[in-house]
């Protein structure tokens, strides 16, 4: 057999010989007869419920904005025109992308938009389950929850949907030496006014060439490899000119280079940029079918089994492709969408091929075929029906926290009206906003205010985004404070403050709504508005400032169902954490007493339970009420918890409890940090210097942050010096 006809017959042929398909009778023979069609419909319909969800993405509001600002202006901005810290910054970003999702807005708001990224979750499955047999299909459906999680209304969707589309096309061509390469320029010339992603479509170019030549090395089909590269190229090179179809010509890499800057303060920041961290509390999400990080975990063995499968065969070059993707998905949590579609075209290939192939395998498969096709395709539908389930009762949202809810329309934690309440009584500029909430500030605010920052980040510089930060952890009557209100002008504050945003929140409400020199004027459960003390501003904060230790949290939404009562559970806790910060625990626990009626299963009801009990001085069940929330995987609760036992003089058990929040965290820096202390005080100084070494391993203050780290750095210098003191005196 020719290699020509050998890669006709691995594309065609089933996972079963026809002969011994149609020897078969009853369930079996419907079972093998149905199998990939049937997972392929379960695939899609799991990715339209997974992907029908509300709006929660923190970009789509400064998009949006940029898309309005072109209609009104008839124009592209080629600098920012949003913000007063960045203003007149050279700003290139695709703008295709940001004219649909106005569009998409005027026409039908925010469900519309949901609507779209279920459109875009399912389109990307049905490109992924196309051509493919059964193995493919199945981690299809399995890397549904990765896909939704990369097709939320944002620019990166179309890099979603596209990516897929160029991976399948070229695997498609490189097996069987056919398909529709005319349509990669096409595709790019939308992709590159769409998405600045489109650099992914160039890769995979570059890869399919390393895939044509690694067939001509290590193959035995460099004929049929340079005939079809002497085919493709025509189109490959009509590829890379279109991406010069764009407003901004060749200039729009430079955009590209300057993302990749910023991206190295983003991976020490920003969740979706940093690295995967394999620890024993991580693979443990493998095991626990219902958690979402568990779908990447089963995709990475996945790939990583393809990848010795194709090596089994001596298809360096495919097992190449999947081991590279898998190393750029375990460095980068942003790039586990387009890994995805790697592992399941390519790697559901390869696996689909060796089981064809391999001699042993091929013959212990056509003995259990049949009743493994069978067994397959009732634990799919099981698997999936729960799954299912869990989205559209909300279930998966509540426990986890997941910031959005089944169905369309918007999330509960933009501060529509805050911004509202900023508009309406024409608070003073310029507007502080945190960086989270700086897309929809954006959105909402523009063009009557400028923004302090936002998602775009480029033109802000990675220096504004950490002095953002550090700007929400300090009080608000600090020297800090007054020199960048007086340097920036800033007379009004609007930061978030729901639970799931984080870093919005300012150091202590509590005192923030006691400080001398800004004055609270709104709070709800979404945001908190202040006001800077001026004489131009006196008569202004009279009659609007507010008391925050009798402001009520009484008015929930009046929604229905379980999207009613998950948005009902989302504000009564909020209203929790937020009464908690200012002090009031009975309030706290009053609304946690509701929200527990609703759902218990949520790590963060149960932490803000054990702090209001513990402030009470009810510290058997403050314990109890932190451990629970520990076991539910809360960080805040475990680092809680160990201050708790730190109090106590129970240094053993705080030891433990901040190894395991170590385990859970994504930056354990400061609570490696933390851990070398608490093993000074249980007298381990030589286990100290190790955590106070992982701490600095593990230090986000490198590069241009490195300035900001100069306490952190002191706090480790002075626990090395007693670690080796204590060393010294054994």
């Amino acid at each position: 057999m020719t290699h020509k006809q050998h890669l006709a017959k691995t594309v065609s042929s089933p996972e079963i010989p026809r002969s011994a398909r149609t020897e078969l009778t009853g369930p079996f023979s419907i079972a093998v007869r149905y199998a990939s069609p049937a997972v392929a419909a379960l695939a899609l319909i799991y990715a339209l419920v997974a992907g029908l969800r509300t709006v929660y993405d923190q970009d789509l509001g400064w998009q949006m904005a940029t898309g309005r600002w072109m209609v009104q202006h008839h124009s592209i901005p080629f600098a920012d025109v949003f913000s007063y810290t960045a203003h007149g910054q050279e700003w290139i970003y695709p703008v295709l992308s940001q004219l649909l999702f106005y569009a998409t807005y005027v026409l039908g708001g925010y469900s519309l938009l949901s609507c779209l990224g279920a459109a875009a979750c399912v389109a990307t499955v049905a490109i992924l389950v196309h051509r493919g047999r059964l193995p493919a299909i199945v981690l299809a459906l399995l890397a549904v929850p990765i896909i939704a999680q990369r097709t939320t209304p944002r620019a990166e969707m179309f890099t979603e949907v596209l990516f897929a589309a160029f991976v399948s096309i070229l695997w498609h061509y490189h097996r069987s030496g056919r398909g529709p390469l005319w349509a990669l320029p096409v595709i790019m010339c939308l992709w590159v006014n769409l998405h600045l992603g489109f650099i992914a479509g160039l890769g995979m170019c570059g890869m399919y060439l390393f895939l044509e030549l690694g067939e001509g090395v290590f193959g035995n089909g460099k004929e049929e490899a340079l005939e079809r590269l002497r085919r493709a190229a025509p189109w490959l090179i009509a590829t890379g000119i279109a991406t010069l179809l764009n407003p901004w010509g060749p200039r729009l890499f430079v955009a590209i280079s300057r993302q990749n800057d910023i991206n190295q303060f983003h991976s020490l920041w920003i969740t979706e940029w940093r690295p995967m961290r394999l620890t024993l509390a991580a693979l443990k999400d493998a095991f626990s079918w219902g958690h979402p990080t568990s779908a990447i975990l089963w995709i990475m063995a996945a790939g990583v089994a393809a990848t010795l499968m194709a090596l089994s065969m001596r298809r360096i070059a495919p097992a190449l492709l999947l081991g590279g993707s898998i190393y750029l998905a375990s460095q980068t949590v942003r790039y586990q969408g387009t890994f995805a579609t790697i592992a399941v075209i390519i790697g559901g290939s390869m696996i689909a091929d060796a089981m064809a192939e391999i001699g042993p395998m091929q013959r212990f498969w056509l003995r259990v075929a049949p009743g493994a096709t069978l067994a397959i395709l009732v634990t799919v539908a099981l698997f999936t029906c729960a799954r299912i389930y869990d989205l559209a009762s909300n279930r998966l949202y509540l426990r986890y926290t997941f910031p959005s809810y089944f169905g369309a329309g918007e999330f509960s934690w933009f501060p529509q009206r805050a911004t509202a309440f900023l508009l309406d009584q024409h608070l003073p500029s310029n507007v502080f906003n945190d960086f989270n909430s700086g897309g929809f500030v954006t959105w909402a605010l523009s063009p009557t205010y400028a923004d302090y920052i936002d998602g775009r980040s480029v033109p802000f510089g990675a220096d504004l985004a950490l002095r953002n930060m550090i700007l929400l952890k300090t009080p608000l009557d600090a020297a800090l404070w007054e020199q960048e209100a007086d340097s920036r002008d800033i007379n009004t504050i609007i930061v978030s403050v729901d639970r799931r945003l984080g870093t919005g929140t300012l150091s202590s409400l509590k005192a923030s709504c006691r400080s001398e020199q800004w004055r609270p004027v709104y709070l709800d459960t979404e945001a908190a508005v202040f006001v800077r003390v001026r004489p131009d501003t006196m008569n202004l904060i009279s009659g609007l400032q507010l008391d925050c230790s009798t402001v009520r949290f009484d008015a929930p939404p009046d929604g229905t169902g379980s999207r009613g009562r998950a948005e009902q559970f989302d504000y009564y806790l909020n209203a929790a954490v937020i009464l908690s910060n200012l002090g009031r625990d009975d309030d706290a626990l009053e609304a946690t007493e509701h929200a527990g009626r609703i759902f218990q299963n949520n790590s963060g009801l149960h932490f803000v339970i054990g702090i209001s009990l513990w402030h009470m001085g009810r510290l058997i069940e403050a314990e109890q009420e932190l451990r629970r929330a520990v076991d539910m995987r809360s960080i805040d609760a475990a680092l809680s918890l160990a201050r708790f036992y730190e109090l106590q003089g129970r240094y053993a058990d705080q030891v433990s409890t901040l190894e395991h929040a170590a385990d859970l965290s994504l930056t354990p820096y400061s609570i490696y940090a933390k851990l070398g202390y608490a093993q000074l005080a249980m007298g381990k100084p030589d286990q100290a210097l190790i955590s106070f070494d992982n701490a600095e391993k593990a230090s986000p203050f490198v590069g241009e942050a490195y300035a900001d780290g100069s306490e952190f750095r002191r706090m480790l210098a002075e626990g090395r010096a007693e670690a080796r003191r204590n060393l010294q005196s054994k």
